[in-house]
């Protein structure tokens, strides 16, 4: 382990990104189960709006929980990266928060859902809102830089297979599916800020050990959350 930490700590910052590229591409979760599933056939409309129930708790809560790292970086470079985001994520001044927009896309396909607040979640998902919490609200700013860098880099795959799985739904409009479409331009923008702050930190050589592993930790709470969503879909 220290001798791990030691390689860790050498790294750069393009050294950093592509190891958390290549984590990605190890865990396999561009092409878990649950694409694949929804993907594959129309959900029964109980089952849609439980799997989707769960998801909109991920996406109501992770801005608010990005702020707060925001708010606790010393680095004023990072704190204006993941404020962008922030500011993004919530209609840039000019649209829609993107979790109101996911709500039409459920509207499109008939699901109203029930009180974020107030519902009972899966251990998955209220595990990946709790770590989220931890990891960005209470661990070391660069874990939460690596964490995010995870959650923004698999995020164009996830938004191209949700919306070829929203697809197969009778009923929508393609104005329903604004969410779709703009996370397919500004996924891109996403991951460069994130991109640019971690390679802010990593200009201290010692944070390279807790970007990474920020991003091990994210990453495994994600993958577990879509294979509790998989689990949901198909009754398992």
């Amino acid at each position: 382990m220290l001798a791990q930490r030691m390689e860790h700590e050498c790294l750069t910052g393009e050294d950093i990104i592509r190891s958390m590229k290549g984590m990605i591409a190890a865990s396999g979760i561009n092409t878990n189960a649950f694409y694949k599933t929804f993907r594959q056939a129309p959900l029964p409309t109980a089952t849609l709006k439980k799997v989707f129930q769960q998801y909109f708790y991920y996406i109501r809560t992770f801005p608010q929980i990005l702020a707060g790292t925001s708010h606790r970086t010393e680095s004023e470079v990072i704190r204006m990266k993941l404020a962008r985001t922030v500011v993004s994520e919530l209609g840039d001044g000019v649209g829609e928060a993107h979790f109101i927009m996911f709500e039409r896309v459920l509207a499109g396909v008939g699901i109203q859902l029930d009180d974020w607040r107030k519902v009972e979640y899966i251990p998955e998902a209220s595990a990946l809102v709790a770590g989220l919490r931890r990891i960005f609200l209470e661990g070391s700013t660069e874990q939460a830089i690596g964490a995010h860098y995870i959650i923004e880099e698999f995020g164009f795959p996830m938004i191209a297979n949700l919306y070829e799985g929203f697809r197969l739904y009778e009923g929508w409009q393609h104005e329903d599916f604004t969410y779709f479409y703009l996370h397919m331009l500004v996924e891109t923008d996403h991951v460069e800020w994130i991109s640019d702050a971690v390679m802010e930190a990593a200009r201290e050589a010692r944070n390279g050990n807790d970007i990474l592993e920020g991003a091990a930790d994210v990453l495994n709470l994600l993958t577990r959350f879509w294979d509790g969503l998989n689990r949901v879909a198909t009754h398992a």
